[in-house]
């Protein structure tokens, strides 16, 4: 049975991106305590917009996506670390959310290579080219 790595890392994707409207940061001012989303800061804006990019490169069938999800852990992780305030639950969704996808995502793009096979007509031949270059025979 396979398993839709891809489809999983798109579900974590898309909860990342959706993090992003929930609360990032909690501030006690002289007013009381007040929350501010994701999508108010720039931070949030990059990890809502990065996600739903991946998730639309994973859709098309792009290999490398997993960077898309890796940047916008970066920028997650940097922002609960750097904060002057307290972190909120948003952000503890963005974070592992990103980091599985990231996961997830590579898996997939490592289980998918598979080595040419030796012997004749298996695979690519000859010079490390691939492609009809690789398979003429002289």
């Amino acid at each position: 049975m396979k398993v839709p790595r891809k489809r999983i890392a798109q579900a974590f994707g898309a909860l990342a991106a959706l993090s992003a409207f929930l609360p990032w940061h909690t501030t006690a001012g002289a007013g009381g305590v007040e929350t501010v989303a994701g999508t108010s800061t720039s931070a949030g804006q990059i990890v809502l917009v990065v996600c739903l990019i991946t998730v639309g490169l994973v859709q098309v069938g792009w290999r490398p996506a997993w960077i898309g999800v890796g940047f916008a852990a970066a920028v997650a992780i940097r922002e609960l670390f750097n904060s002057d305030a307290d972190p909120a639950w948003g952000l503890a969704v963005a974070v592992p959310a990103c980091l599985v996808a990231g996961v997830l995502l590579v898996w997939e793009m490592f289980a998918n290579v598979s080595a040419p096979e030796d012997g004749p007509g298996g695979g690519p031949g000859g010079r490390g080219l691939s492609g009809p270059l690789g398979r003429r025979r002289r």
